[in-house]
């Protein structure tokens, strides 16, 4: 039997991890954060240096393990960790500071270089990360969904949707346009001076495309009634996993641990 357009617009998923309510979610991010601050300020080691700050992202690994999208997920996090690695290099090797530890030439790694670089590289690789298991688990209408339920305005809604959704329609956007210069000829790999050649001349119909979209999206917006007054319909609705509860708890409960634990690290 054919379904019916609402049962195709559900989302159904089997995996429970992955098919948490968007607020659970939102919940378990919060918490690593908290977590991830708190570890930070534990120092190890004679010279200080943060190293809870770097077992604590394979929490981030399970997690995207655990709900089928790791290979997704491990293709989002490699701008994350290119940026990290910059990061830690620079840290490293250009912040004076204590005692230098190593010496290569005319650069040096200094204690308070080395903790820095950790600490900042690997607090952005965390936050980073739980963040993309979100996102890549976790599709646009769910989060508008989601944002509803919890009381905040279905324009308001729609806008952070719909700007999740712009960066994807840009860079697809931004692809045609670069493919269809290839076909007429135009030279668009090499030195970066050649790229930015190329580059440069999709900016216009890259900007006035979505300008054009934006009128599109204004028109159907209007016909089904976006900014009429009254109680609004929703044809799609958020599933749970029924896992919720336990992620809570969990979730909730590590925090407290690791909060108290730091608090009576700094007691003693």
């Amino acid at each position: 039997m054919e379904k019916s357009y609402i049962e195709k617009i559900q989302i159904h998923k089997t995996n429970k991890v992955a098919g948490l309510h968007p607020a659970t979610k939102f919940l378990v991010v919060i918490m690593y954060t908290i977590c991830t601050f708190v570890l930070s300020s534990v120092s190890l080691t004679k010279i200080g240096l943060p190293l809870l700050a770097i077992p604590w992202f394979l929490v981030v690994l399970l997690l995207c393990a655990a709900s089928g999208a790791l290979n997704k997920c491990l293709k989002a996090l490699k701008a994350v960790v290119f940026i990290a690695l910059i990061i830690f290099v620079v840290q490293t090797f250009l912040v004076p500071g204590g005692e230098v530890l190593v010496r290569f030439g005319f650069l040096k790694i200094c204690e308070k270089g080395l903790r820095t670089a950790i600490s900042l590289s690997f607090m952005i690789l965390d936050i980073a990360g739980i963040f993309v298991w979100l996102f890549q688990t976790t599709e646009n209408k769910e989060i508008s969904r989601a944002l509803e339920e919890s009381g905040m305005n279905y324009k308001a809604a729609y806008v952070f949707t719909s700007t999740l959704q712009m960066i994807n329609i840009l860079s697809d956007n931004s692809k045609t346009i670069m493919n269809a210069q290839r076909a007429r000829g135009v030279e668009t790999e090499g030195n970066m001076l050649i790229r930015a050649k190329a580059f440069f001349p999709t900016l216009v119909p890259l900007v006035l495309g979505a300008v054009m979209g934006s009128e599109e999206r204004v028109l159907t917006l209007e016909a089904r009634g976006f900014s009429m007054q009254g109680e609004k319909t929703h044809l799609f609705n958020l599933e749970k996993s029924g896992a919720e509860g336990a992620f809570k708890v969990v979730s909730i409960l590590i925090t407290v641990l690791v909060v108290v634990g730091r608090i009576a690290l700094w007691i003693l």
